[in-house]
């Protein structure tokens, strides 16, 4: 049966599977209650794509209850389908990584056994044809923007899904999503200028990106983050003298991103704030469960594991 939940079954049923994240003293024991496990390359990804498809069921069975946000829930799927086809890029330009696959069940656009071929660039455009990552080779051939193009249109497609709502929870939904997209923008221009050298005029043009795709509405959530970061790495300046790397300013960013969602959860009952909180939430939660798999398979101490989880609840 589809479609089966309005307005206020859907809420109660958020609230009720918000009460079920993991709060953050719950990661320590799940952590020592897997340390023997995921041994060997392969078998760190078949947990992680297993933990994967566990998490993420309940958000499948959301888009199966309710037609007004099914959209939304589809899209917010399709982020992590965006990760699968940077695989594919990545195999096609040479560059190697973990073949790991985000299973997202009836609503995925691209299948699993594109993993089993020798895909050209070329083949990897045509796949995308008729998709929401069409166009992302407009123009472009260089990897490390084509995979840039991926996440921002995968995250445009979500701003999309937020059209049939009205103004009001079409504002709210698109406050979440542009100060999300302006936390990986920033991220995302501080790896390419440390790890890639990338120029600050290059790094420019690239974030000029997020007006032509979002408007003139995504500037005032990028500045405010980028304002957050530049206040933190002055107190880190005064501190140690030292600049960051790129893990810090992710792991800085990301925490003031959920303390901020997690914070509009209970705005309010009837509103879209706590669909939307919830689903970061869960992302957050799943990010998490991933990172306890690869630090176990890593051998990295508890405590550095520990330390990168974010949770409040």
């Amino acid at each position: 049966m589809r479609y089966y939940a309005d307005d206020v079954n859907l809420h109660a049923r958020i609230h009720a599977m918000r009460s079920r994240l993991i709060p953050l003293e719950g990661y320590a024991p799940l952590l020592r209650d897997q340390e023997s496990s995921y041994s060997g390359p392969r078998g760190m990804i078949e947990a992680k794509e297993s933990l994967f498809r566990d998490q993420i069921r309940a958000v499948i069975h959301l888009a199966e209850a309710t037609r007004r946000y099914a959209p939304l829930f589809i899209a917010f799927l399709r982020l992590y389908e965006a990760d699968n086809v940077k695989v594919l890029l990545g195999k096609a330009f040479g560059r190697r990584s973990l073949e790991q696959w985000y299973d997202i069940g009836p609503y995925a656009a691209f299948d699993r056994e594109l993993l089993d071929r020798e895909l050209s660039p070329d083949d990897i455009r045509e796949t995308l044809a008729g998709t929401y990552l069409a166009d992302i080779f407009e123009g472009e051939t260089i990897y490390e923007s084509l995979e840039t193009r991926v996440d921002i249109r995968a995250v445009r497609n979500l701003y999309a899904a937020s059209t049939p709502f009205t103004p009001e929870a079409r504002k709210v939904f698109r406050d979440f999503i542009l100060r999300r997209l302006a936390v990986d923008m920033v991220i995302r221009q501080w790896r390419l200028r440390v790890n890639y050298d990338w120029s600050d005029e290059r790094i420019g043009a690239h974030r000029e990106e997020l007006g032509d795709l979002f408007g003139e509405t995504a500037w005032p959530q990028l500045k405010a983050v980028e304002e957050l970061l530049a206040g933190r790495l002055e107190e880190i300046g005064k501190g140690s003298g030292q600049t960051p790397d790129p893990a810090d300013v992710e792991s800085y960013l990301e925490r003031s991103y959920y303390r901020w969602v997690s914070s509009m959860f209970h705005k309010d009952f009837h509103s879209i704030h706590c669909v939307v909180a919830y689903l970061w939430m869960l992302a957050c939660q799943i990010r998490n469960l991933l990172r306890i798999v690869e630090g176990i398979r890593f051998g990295l101490p508890h405590e550095a594991i520990l330390e990168t989880m974010i949770s409040d609840v």
